[in-house]
């Protein structure tokens, strides 16, 4: 019996031994592997709780912007931002680029932040008529379709802006000061140019005013007129009678030239938000109602008002400083 004991014992010493070693060899990477999926398991949980929450906060600004928009934009403006990071007379970067469609005699393309536009010129021979101005001038489109924002599906306001644009850009750029109609003479008392100043939106996110003067300039910057040589061909009409000329082409009625300006309009916009003037508004702080756009022009500033003019009149005195600071930005 003391030999079956005997027995008995080293066998479960042998039994515990292996359950030992098995609890070396197997246990330490089961726990680690349980451990490490906990942690993951927990740290995902903590990423969605935190995306979760970036969200809510992301939608409840969004709800709170359009539907206390004042509220809203008060709330950034007491801290001295506005909600797209701008302080309150800071300008989005302005991007230009010349001679961007082959095919007209001048173009240029302008970025103010998102809102986007291109300009085209086309020249045109015209001869004098009765009851019709005498010399050469500059005529001015500025088109707004909905394709470039949804604030201009209301047809009557985009014809209101364009018209307002487009009226507005051909009284500044035939100033004297800016633009001087003598250099569209072909045959004096007979024929001249008339340049077609062509503006379309392609993306609108405010300040169209800005948008559309810078677009202008860079555009005339870029016009070159061709030369012209008479055309033989029967049964034209006066205005007709001359063509652009071929390369080497001899007797000139007109030669090539650059168009010139006098003087390069600057444009600066501002808008009344909650008690501030922000310069360069986007679409949204457009929306609260009053605007202001002034344009050095040869160092005089020509005032434009677009909407509430009688409550502003008392703040020109107090923008005409910020925009004297911003012009010297655009003009480099």
């Amino acid at each position: 019996s003391s030999h079956l004991y005997s027995s008995f014992g080293q066998r479960f010493a042998r039994e515990d031994n292996c359950d030992a070693d098995l609890a070396v060899t197997c246990g330490p990477p089961a726990i680690a592997a349980v451990a490490a999926s906990e942690v993951t398991a927990g740290a995902a949980a903590a990423a969605a709780a935190a995306a979760a929450a970036a969200l809510a906060t992301a939608m409840d600004a969004v709800l709170h912007q359009r539907f206390n928009p004042r509220e809203y934009y008060r709330q950034f403006l007491e801290e001295g931002v506005r909600p797209d990071g701008r302080a309150v007379h800071d300008r989005r970067n302005a991007q230009l680029e010349r001679s961007v469609i082959g095919a007209a005699h001048g173009s240029a393309s302008v970025r103010l932040g998102q809102s986007a536009a291109i300009a085209a010129v086309r020249a045109e021979v015209s001869e004098v008529a009765p009851d019709l101005p005498t010399t050469g001038r500059i005529e001015v489109a500025v088109e707004l379709p909905p394709l470039c924002s949804a604030s201009f599906r209301d047809k009557q306001r985009s014809l209101s802006w364009s018209s307002f644009l487009s009226n507005t850009l051909g009284d500044v750029l035939n100033n004297a000061r800016v633009f001087d109609p003598k250099q569209l003479q072909i045959r004096e008392g007979e024929l001249f140019w008339v340049l077609h100043v062509h503006i379309v939106c392609l993306n609108y996110d405010g300040n169209a005013f800005d948008l559309s003067m810078l677009g202008a300039v860079a555009a005339l910057e870029d016009t070159k007129l061709p030369a012209l040589v008479p055309d033989s061909a029967p049964g034209l009409e006066q205005a007709a009678r001359l063509m652009e000329a071929p390369v080497g082409a001899s007797a000139l009625v007109a030669e090539a030239r650059h168009v010139r300006l006098l003087s390069r309009p600057l444009p600066t916009t501002f808008a009344h938000l909650e008690g501030h003037w922000v310069l360069d508004p986007c679409d949204a702080e457009e929306q609260f109602g009053t605007a202001v756009s002034l344009c050095l022009v040869a160092g005089r500033w020509l005032v434009y008002y677009q909407g509430g003019a009688a409550h502003t009149e008392s703040f020109v005195g107090e923008l005409m400083p910020l925009a004297r600071n911003q012009v010297q930005v655009l003009s480099a």
